[in-house]
């Protein structure tokens, strides 16, 4: 990962509560634990998992991840927070090809919905892909998405049951990669993660996150809801999307 002295800036921090979860989407990356300002928070965390949301005041918190068993962190840098929910998404590769291990840090901040929809965005962890477009049928979740990036939230119909990932093209039609089996909840917010490998294995995957349930949104904390566990240990655990054609 990048330096042990570095900023990883997020949006800028006031008082209040920050709501952040840690995605490990490095696909060649062993299990690791996480600290936040020295207190170890997460442990055991295996690829393709996404915790639940800690709660966290805003502004400066030191987060450290370290392999499993290990005592050398291959991250240690401050992360600013700001209010509202974020997600800290270790990505690219241990060994270095293709991308670099690094974690970058998102706001999941999701559209409103209406009755029968649900909102959704993809974000991109595949370290050897080019730009992705993410279909389902007519929708199109993210177009030209580049590595490391999220595609803005979009309403989409709750009844979805399968995304593309597609090579970027300009008419979001080009041969899938994939096609994978989800379920959307009406109502909630989604993270549609894109993990795995285009050469190699793990093969492309796409795994799936609730952000925001029905009930979180409209309330006080940055627009979404206050159902967060607090520093700890919390079980974790990837809600995976089954791919239908086994990748490439």
């Amino acid at each position: 990962m990048t330096g042990t002295d570095g900023e990883m800036a997020g949006t800028d921090a006031g008082g209040g509560e920050a709501m952040l979860r840690i995605a490990h989407l490095s696909p060649d990356a062993p299990e690791v634990d996480v600290a936040v300002d020295g207190t170890t928070i997460l442990e055991g965390v295996a690829f393709e998992t996404v915790s639940d949301y800690q709660s966290l005041s805003t502004g400066d918190h030191q987060v450290t991840v370290t392999p499993t068993g290990g005592d050398s962190p291959v991250f240690d840098q401050s992360v600013t927070v700001a209010s509202g929910r974020q997600t800290a998404a270790a990505i690219g590769t241990a060994s270095g090809e293709s991308q670099p291990l690094t974690v970058t840090l998102v706001t999941d901040d999701p559209v409103e919905t209406e009755s029968g929809t649900a909102s959704v965005r993809a974000f991109h962890a595949i370290p050897d892909a080019e730009a992705v477009d993410v279909t389902a049928g007519d929708t199109v979740v993210a177009d030209g998405l580049e590595f490391g990036s999220a595609s803005a939230y979009i309403s989409a119909p709750s009844s979805i049951s399968q995304v593309e990932l597609r090579p970027d093209s300009e008419a979001n039609d080009a041969e899938p990669i994939a096609t994978f089996d989800i379920d959307l909840s009406e109502g909630a917010a989604h993270t549609a993660f894109a993990t795995g490998l285009v050469e190699g294995e793990p093969a492309p995957n796409v795994v799936v996150e609730t952000d925001t349930s029905p009930t979180d949104v409209g309330t006080d904390t940055g627009g979404m809801g206050t159902e967060t566990a607090e520093m700890g240990t919390d079980e974790m655990g990837p809600e995976t999307a089954t791919g239908t054609d086994g990748g490439l």
